[in-house]
């Protein structure tokens, strides 16, 4: 599970990184090596943070249900837990 979770965070540090800059310097590389054309570059870069910032929305994801797997895995009291105990007490203890 630990390794899962991981390799999806390094994958979307580079997600978490992209910069509309750093994007354009990607396709600047592209268009030096004659792997595209300067006139896609508006949509190449549009795109590209697009799929940054779903990266980083999966990642998010990801990271949220890993953690909630585990604290179930913990059997850590839940806040309803405490709210009950809380009122279990109130009944029991005068307040003083």
């Amino acid at each position: 599970m630990f390794e899962t979770m991981n390799k999806l965070m390094l994958a979307g540090l580079g997600a978490l990184s992209m910069t509309r800059e750093r994007a354009e310097k990607i396709f600047d590389e592209y268009v030096q090596r004659g792997e595209a054309a300067k006139a896609d570059r508006e949509g190449f870069v549009r795109d590209l943070l697009d799929s940054a910032d779903r990266a980083r929305e999966d990642l998010a994801r990801v990271i949220r249900s890993q953690l909630r797997q585990v604290v179930d895995e913990m059997n850590l009291a839940t806040r309803e837990d405490l709210a009950r105990l809380q009122a279990r007490l109130d009944e029991l203890l005068p307040r003083g």
